[in-house]
């Protein structure tokens, strides 16, 4: 009996030795394609783990930082999300997708004057490049963590900020910001409700109504709302 307990233990303690051996053989990569694919199944919280250990690996590892924010922010934890996207700005401070995603969840936080400082710098940056731009990228076999990664459109990035403009009540730099998304296509029922909403807070009927008229026919409740409000005043 004492023989077989013995045998017991010590394939015990191999398989253990085994398994932290293989663990510690995985690289921050490897840790983050994991997380991915649970990222990519909607589990969030059961990707973080996994981002944890290829930071450990490898604290600058900015798809880590930045998708283990994005899973902070999916899951609610904001404040959370932006120490992470913090953490790349303390050595990547013009990182024009970090900028905006910190600009996003202090919105979520609204706290928007925030938001507004955030998105701002991220239009400063060279990364904040216009829907025309041609950008060469040269694509290495297995490489990693571009600084193309990292660029926004400059439109994606007004809308944002339009909005943030819109709950600060500053309804003149709100709507020069998202007539910008409108040029390019992008998100536009939004914007021109945005718009709508920013000129009838400005007292401005005629372009309220023109814009909450061609929000209205994509479908948002908010714009049709506001005008048949408007109509009943």
């Amino acid at each position: 009996m004492k023989r077989a307990r013995l045998e017991n233990r010590i394939i015990y303690m191999l398989l253990t030795f085994t398994i932290c051996f293989s663990c510690n053989l995985k690289t921050a990569e490897d840790y983050y394609d994991i997380a991915f694919d649970l990222e990519e199944k909607g589990e969030y919280e059961k990707a973080i783990p996994f981002l944890d250990k290829a930071i450990e690996k490898k604290p600058r590892f900015r798809p880590a930082l930045i998708n283990r924010g994005a899973d902070k922010s999916e899951i609610g934890d904001y404040k959370g999300a932006i120490k992470d996207y913090q953490k790349i700005i303390a050595f990547d401070p013009k990182n024009t997708l970090v900028l905006m995603n910190i600009g996003n969840n202090y919105k979520r936080l609204k706290q928007y004057n925030k938001s507004i400082y955030f998105y701002t710098k991220a239009l400063q940056t060279k990364g904040a490049i216009k829907s025309d731009s041609t950008y060469l990228v040269i694509n290495s076999p297995n490489e990693w963590d571009k600084d193309s990664d990292y660029f926004v459109r400059k439109y994606k990035i007004e809308f944002e900020r339009g909005i943030s403009y819109v709950y600060s009540k500053k309804y003149e730099l709100a709507i020069k910001d998202l007539e910008q998304p409108i040029k390019y296509n992008y998100e536009t029922p939004d914007a021109l409700s945005w718009i709508g909403e920013s000129y009838y807070h400005l007292k401005d009927t005629l372009n309220a109504r023109k814009f909450l008229t061609q929000a209205s026919k994509y479908g948002l409740i908010d714009a049709k709302e506001l005008l048949e409000k408007m109509l009943n005043e």
